[in-house]
């Protein structure tokens, strides 16, 4: 046989093997490529399943016992329809579960389906796994972190959280939440990470990170979702999921760029908010969902709808006059899942024959939504078991960042030397409606077991031993202190060295009597109800007054900053809150957080920030009243003092530059402590109006007493740019100053071209 014929034959074997081989591949096969087994499956896909994969539900454990002999069965029939849908390949993803028993009995279900398509089990995890039924660790909140000004406490916190859903069978979390907030009676501030867009950027972007990991393709990672766009910080009366009527300039200056970040840094999912934009409810705008971030941004991952927003396009917004219309506006506005409710289905599958929607616009959607479920790994491990949940929640190192976040966010706005607390203090008096009180938890938080958590009272009686007394007080609402509560506290304080009062707000998920949180916007910026009526017999008693807030957005109150002797500001600080605060307190923990939002003056003051425009104040103030905030963004006190020296930056730069910049830090007081450093800059004359400053960098550093530093910072070119006329990035030529925190003006840098 000549070689030509031994090279025709070879190569008609190596042809019928190629096609062999398609012809078996399968979507099962764990060696292929996410993509590849997403091309697959979705050749086996009916309509029917396709649609379904776009389709979400809730669970229904609330009134399963888990330990019953017949759980499934029981579960089952509490499904109601919902079972046989899933068998049918009719539901694609599930939140509101509560048990890992809940989840792994979702996805045997999910296997009985023809194509075996497990389930997407999503949860709000923001600050720890806080809506699962069993104890779990729950962190600071967001605001709380931000006020740490340390990404990796989240990214660590984020990824800590993952292992815990995975552990328990979830593996969505709609989290981070990367509004940038703008009305400071906006009763979500808790969940957010405050005012300036730098840092909600870097704080957001750490989140993606600590949940995703690299690709999401580990057994501990779960998909992020980045929430909500846009604008539900500055929504009409601060009332969330109102309208929101804000120029392009500012939605492009400050509320777009952390889901810039956050598709830059790979999340997966993100979710539009309740609110319209400029006349356009979120889930309809197809000029943002699909145009600006697919098209322009380059969003790779999938949409899901807020809770029954879809369907507010006709109830709420009013631009159509059906359910079914609603769902045609969405999905062609580019929306791929359906957070919750059984019409959906009906509507898209009629939508689709009708030729309403193209098949196209849902192949696209399910594609997305599958390449998750395979990147996961949940065609090959889609349950849990009680030794994945009993060996991860609750870890050590779980708990002791949970520990770690509380210390990191404690802000001192005031100290009149009271502070820290001497050890030989005989008589303390702790009171306040959050003394002894789950409120530090924060919202998207369950209660939890009593023996999880540290209150405040807790942890001042960790501190003090014997040779001092502490006597508490209990307050048991927030909104109404009663006139037998106000008369113990002004006799005890009469008798007490120093009164420790625990007030704020109360945002726990289910709590009825809570005073913020999600829905719950806030008329007034003073502590709510008769709190400041409490502070103020305290302070006629004449002992010294130390206020600890707990809280989710920031307490105006110009009578509590003249009068209380200190403050501490400790947001929500999660399980061991109680314990971070008392070690502030008393000097164990040296406060260093930073303000990550504007307090001002009063509800009358607002909008409030840091970066407002030159123009803001330049014909005067308010009558009788400063025009300046209690505190500004980035305030913060410390037990020990640092100096800032040889600050070492260029002249010049040209306008297609970076900008490299050092400076010495030392600590000259008498305690370690941490500095939180932040650089802002400021385009001194600009062609369309710059804010006063803007945050570029900043960085927490640990300093012994006597110790130095040079840090170094590189500015990035982009950091340098204003939107030109023409809303088209631009670094103009001139002069920029470059300012060192609450420090003069240290530097100024000439931009060329």
């Amino acid at each position: 046989m000549n070689s030509a014929i031994k090279k025709l034959l070879l190569s008609a074997c190596l042809i019928a093997s190629f096609d062999s081989l398609a012809a078996t591949a399968s979507y099962l096969d764990a060696s292929l490529s996410s993509d590849k087994r997403v091309e697959l499956l979705l050749e086996e896909m009916t309509l029917d399943e396709k649609i379904g994969q776009m389709c979400q539900f809730v669970g229904e454990a609330s009134d399963i016992d888990f330990d019953s002999k017949d759980t499934k069965t029981d579960y089952t029939l509490a499904l109601g329809d919902r079972a046989g849908l899933i068998k049918e390949g009719k539901i694609g993803s599930f939140l509101k579960v509560s048990t890992f028993e809940e989840a792994n009995i979702l996805q045997s279900l999910a296997e009985t389906s023809r194509l075996k398509i497990p389930l997407l089990i999503a949860t709000d995890a923001i600050h720890g796994h806080g809506m699962y039924m069993d104890a779990t660790t729950i962190y600071a909140t967001q605001i709380g972190l931000a006020a740490s000004f340390e990404p990796e406490l989240a990214e660590l916190m984020a990824e800590y959280t993952a292992s815990e859903m995975r552990a328990t069978g979830f593996h969505w979390a709609y989290s981070p939440n990367i509004e940038v907030v703008r009305d400071a009676r906006w009763g979500r501030i808790g969940e957010t990470f405050g005012e300036d867009p730098y840092l909600v950027t870097e704080m957001g972007n750490a989140m993606v990170r600590g949940y995703q990991g690299k690709d999401f393709g580990s057994e501990s990672n779960v998909i992020a979702s980045a929430k909500h766009f846009v604008a539900g910080g500055i929504a009409y009366n601060g009332v969330n999921g109102a309208p929101a009527d804000v120029s392009e300039r500012t939605l492009h200056e400050i509320f777009f760029p952390p889901f810039v970040g956050s598709i830059e840094s790979g999340v997966y999912t993100i979710m539009p908010a309740h609110n319209e934009i400029n006349g356009i409810p979120a889930h309809a705008h197809e000029g943002y969902l699909t145009d600006l971030i697919r098209n322009e941004w380059g969003f790779e991952g999938f949409y899901v709808s807020d809770w029954m927003d879809i369907q507010r396009l006709e109830t709420a917004h009013k631009i159509v006059d059906s359910e079914k219309q609603a769902d045609k506006v969405a999905v062609l506005a580019g929306m791929d899942v359906h957070m919750q409710g059984p019409g959906f289905f009906d509507n898209v599958k009629a939508l689709v024959e009708e030729g309403e929607i193209p098949q196209s616009r849902i192949d696209h959607a399910v594609s997305k939504i599958l390449y998750a479920k395979f990147q996961l790994g949940l065609f090959e491990n889609r349950y849990t078991s009680q030794e994945a949940v009993d060996n991860t929640l609750l870890s050590k190192a779980h708990r002791d960042l949970a520990l770690k976040t509380a210390q990191k966010s404690m802000v001192l706005l005031k100290n009149n030397g009271v502070l820290p607390l001497k050890p030989g203090v005989e008589r303390i008096l702790v009171t306040g409606p959050n003394a002894d009180h789950q409120a530090l938890l924060g919202e998207w938080a369950r209660v939890q077991p009593d023996n999880n958590v540290i209150t405040v009272l807790e942890g001042i009686n960790q501190q003090y031993g014997a040779g001092s007394t502490i006597e508490h007080v209990a307050i048991a609402r927030h909104e109404l202190i009663s006139a037998v509560e106000l008369s113990a506290v002004s006799q005890s304080a009469k008798q007490a060295d120093v009164v420790i009062a625990v007030m704020g707000e109360n945002s726990l998920r289910f709590d009825t009597n809570k005073t913020s949180a999600e829905n719950v916007d806030r008329p007034t910026l003073d502590l709510v109800g008769n709190q400041i009526e409490l502070l103020q017999n305290i302070k006629a008693s004449g002992a010294k007054l130390v206020v600890v807030l707990v809280n989710g957005g920031p307490i105006a109150s110009e009578w509590l900053t003249e009068n209380a002797d200190a403050i501490l500001e400790a947001w929500e600080p999660g399980m061991y809150g109680g314990q971070a605060i008392a070690e502030t307190l008393v000097g164990k923990v040296n406060p260093a957080g930073r303000l990550p939002i504007t307090v001002p003056r009063s509800v009358g003051h607002l909008q409030s920030f840091y970066n407002h425009k030159p123009s803001a104040f330049h014909r005067g103030g308010f009558y009788l009243s400063s025009r300046k905030p209690l505190y500004y963004f980035g305030y913060g006190l410390s037990y020990t003092t640092f100096d800032y020296r040889n600050l070492t930056v260029p002249e010049t730069m040209t306008t297609k530059d970076s900008l490299t910049m050092t400076v010495d830090i030392e600590n000259t007081g008498q305690m370690d402590g941490d500095e939180v450093v932040m650089i802002y800059i400021n385009d001194k004359v600009s062609t369309v109006t710059t804010p006063v400053r803007k945050l570029v960098a900043f960085k927490r550093i640990h300093l012994k007493r006597g110790e130095q530093k040079t840090l170094s910072f590189t500015i990035d070119n982009q950091d340098f740019e204003l939107l030109d006329r023409h809303m088209k990035p631009v670094v103009e030529p001139g002069e920029f100053e470059i300012i060192i925190g609450d420090h003069v003006k240290v530097a100024t840098v000439i931009a060329r071209d």
